[in-house]
């Protein structure tokens, strides 16, 4: 490593460009325990309150965690999910960030909907729609273990042959695309709560672990209601970016 103290750049940030380095290159394997803030100061010849920044950095990267009186670990850093990109898909962002999404579809038919969709896709009395229920995860990452679970609503009218597709490979958003109902707009809402116990075993986490769920309702350009959806994301294997522009 070069001499810390001859370059410009911030001693924390050196330091905790270093450790990822060797996150990255497998010197610090994933579940394993890194060397002490005493240990690293030493071998750095920096002080232990740098170092201590230089972890908080690579914790907040979701790269380590501390465990009280055991050391601090290597984890396996969240997925970041860009609200910039909660319009296209998650299959269209994940292949932005190279990664292999797998999905399993649990349910797929029409249906009455409850309260909830009703009021969110404006139905009429009597309307119906199409639920679907997918489970997905990302292959090679948190052991292939899921990472999203979401059931969204469609009306029948709008795609009545929505129930004889396969999506299980198909991006939902480019199906909607191809039938001239592309989404233009989405309305979001971000709660984190426990999930519903059913859920929580298809995710594969206690049913006493947060998740993120996020409720959404996608528009057309002339503001027509065409899907809602409801997503849990375990709160342990997710973060979100979120982007405000004025």
């Amino acid at each position: 490593m070069e001499d810390l103290h001859s370059m410009t750049q911030p001693l924390y940030l050196q330091i905790a460009q270093h450790l990822r380095e060797h996150i990255i290159n497998g010197d610090y394997p994933l579940n394993t325990r890194i060397p002490t803030e005493k240990e690293l100061a030493a071998a750095l010849d920096v002080s232990r309150p740098t170092v201590r920044q230089a972890l908080t950095l690579l914790e907040q990267e979701g790269r380590l965690i501390r465990v009280k009186g055991s050391g601090t670990f290597v984890t396996e850093p969240k997925i970041l999910h860009e609200s910039t990109h909660f319009i296209i898909g998650y299959k269209e962002e994940s292949r932005e960030h190279n990664y292999r999404l797998r999905t399993r579809v649990l349910e797929l038919q029409k249906e009455k909907p409850d309260q909830i969709p009703f009021k969110a896709l404006g139905l009429a009395e009597g309307e119906r729609v199409t639920r679907m229920t997918r489970l997905r995860w990302l292959e090679g990452q948190y052991n292939d273990k899921p990472i999203m679970y979401t059931t969204v609503y469609v009306p029948v009218r709008l795609f009545p042959e929505m129930d004889e597709q396969n999506f299980t490979d198909t991006s939902f958003y480019e199906m909607l695309d191809s039938r001239g109902l592309t989404v233009m707009r989405t309305s979001k809402q971000l709660d984190v709560i426990m999930p519903p116990s059913d859920i929580a075993v298809e995710l594969e986490i206690s049913p006493f672990e947060p998740t993120i769920r996020i409720a959404s309702t996608g528009y057309t350009q002339n503001g027509m209601a065409v899907e809602y959806s409801e997503s849990y994301y375990p709160a342990s294997r997710s973060s979100f970016k979120i982007e405000i522009n004025r």
